[in-house]
C-alpha cells in the first residue's frame, strides 16, 4: 500500500506543479493539496502497516514435534512469506501452559505477541487451577481458529471389547477392574476420559503419568486397561495389533481410522471432547490489527501445502470467524468447567 501511495503523490504533484502550457500553478494550492494527500497516506499506513517489525508467537510447549509448536511454525513461515516480517516462536512452556498464558495476556496489545493457543491453556486450567492471576475469557481475544484433532479411546487387546457399548457393560459388570491412562491430572486425556464415565454412566481407575507416553506404553504392556490419545501416538500400536482402536472423541472420524466410530455414533454425544488450537491476542488489541491478523492467518490456512502439513498432524482444519471462535471459546470452558467440577479435578 505505501509504495502505491506514494507513486500517486507524485503523479499528482506533477499534474498541479505544472499545465499544459508548461506553467507552474498557484503554489498554495499545491501545498494545501499535498498536505492533504500526505494526511491520507499516514492514515492508510497506520490502519495497515501491522506488522512494520518482527511478530512473536508464543507457544505453551516445548520446541519439538508435539502439534502446538508444529503448528506455529507451519503457520509463522507461511505469514513471514505473505508479509515479509519474521514470525518467532517462542517456547515458553511451564506449569501446564498458565506461564505463556500469562506472558501474553502481559503484553503490549499491539498485535505483536500472539498465543498459539490450546484446550489445555484456555479452558481446562482455569477450572482446575485456583488463583490464576488471568481470566482467557476476559483477557485474551480469539483471532482465528485453525482447527482440532479428536482423541481415540484405545485399549489393550486383553481387555477383549470390540465396541464401545461391549466396553462399557464389561465396565459395569466388573466395576473394580478396569482403569485409565493419562498424561496428567487434569489433562486433556484425563478430562476426556471423565466425560466418557459421565455419558456411559462408569467409573474407571485413574492412573495419571507425568506425559503421554509412559501411560500408553503401560496400556500396551496390559498394567493398565486404556487411554485416551492422540491418532498419530497410537497408530503403530493399532497397525500391529497391539492396541484395540474404540471410539475417536471428535466430532468427525480420523482420516487415518475410518472404520473407527466417532462416540456419538457409538451413543455417546456426550463424551465428545476435541483437542483445538487457534491464535489468540491481549484483550486490548485494536480491532483493526485483530482483523488483519484474522484475514492472514485464514490466507495462510487457505493455502494447500499448508493445510497438507497441518492435516498430516490428524489435524482438522475447520473456518472460523473470530466472533465464532469466541463464543466456541465460551462454550467449552463452560462445558469442560461443570464436568471438571462435578470430577472435582484440581492441580493445586
Amino acid at each position: 500500500m505505501p509504495p502505491v501511495v506514494a507513486f500517486k503523490v507524485l503523479e499528482i504533484e506533477d499534474q498541479l506543479f505544472w499545465n499544459q502550457g508548461g506553467q507552474m500553478q498557484n503554489k498554495i494550492m499545491v501545498a494545501l493539496s499535498l498536505a492533504i494527500i500526505s494526511l491520507f497516506s499516514s492514515q492508510v499506513n497506520a490502519q495497515g502497516a501491522w506488522p512494520e517489525r518482527a511478530v512473536k508467537i508464543v507457544v505453551p510447549y516445548p520446541a519439538g514435534p508435539g502439534p502446538a509448536d508444529t503448528i506455529a511454525r507451519i503457520v509463522g513461515e507461511q505469514l513471514y512469506r505473505q508479509l515479509s516480517q519474521p514470525f518467532i516462536v517462542d517456547n515458553r512452556a511451564g506449569a501446564s501452559g498458565n506461564i505463556s498464558t500469562d506472558f501474553v495476556v502481559k503484553s503490549p496489545a499491539d498485535g505483536y505477541t500472539l498465543l498459539l493457543g490450546a484446550i489445555g491453556p484456555i479452558v481446562i486450567n482455569p477450572a482446575i487451577f485456583k488463583g490464576l492471576n488471568f481470566d482467557p475469557l476476559k483477557d485474551l481475544r480469539p483471532v482465528s481458529y485453525v482447527g482440532a484433532e479428536g482423541y481415540v479411546l484405545v485399549a489393550n487387546p486383553s481387555v477383549g471389547a470390540a465396541s464401545v457399548k461391549e466396553l462399557v457393560a464389561m465396565i459395569k459388570e466388573r466395576p473394580n477392574r478396569f482403569s485409565f491412562a493419562s498424561s496428567g491430572v487434569g489433562s486433556g486425556t484425563h478430562v476426556a476420559a471423565e466425560l466418557f464415565q459421565h455419558a456411559a454412566g462408569v467409573k474407571l481407575l485413574h492412573v495419571p503419568y507425568k506425559g503421554g507416553t509412559p501411560g500408553l506404553n503401560d496400556v500396551v504392556s496390559g498394567q493398565v486397561s486404556l487411554t485416551f490419545t492422540t491418532v498419530p501416538m497410537a497408530a503403530n500400536f493399532m497397525r500391529t495389533g497391539k492396541l484395540q482402536a474404540l471410539a475417536i472423541t471428535g466430532s468427525k472420524r480420523a482420516a487415518i481410522l475410518p472404520d473407527t466410530p466417532t462416540m456419538a455414533e457409538a451413543g455417546y454425544p456426550e463424551a465428545v471432547f476435541n483437542g483445538w488450537y487457534g491464535f489468540f491476542v491481549p484483550a486490548r488489541t485494536p480491532k483493526k490489527i485483530v482483523e488483519r491478523i484474522h484475514a492472514q492467518i485464514d490466507l495462510a490456512l487457505s493455502e494447500p501445502e499448508v493445510r497438507k502439513k497441518i492435516e498430516d498432524l490428524s489435524i482438522q482444519i475447520q473456518g472460523k470467524t473470530d466472533h465464532e471462535f469466541s463464543d466456541f471459546v465460551r462454550f467449552e470452558t463452560e462445558r469442560l468447567g461443570r464436568t471438571i467440577r462435578a470430577a472435582n479435578i484440581s492441580v493445586d
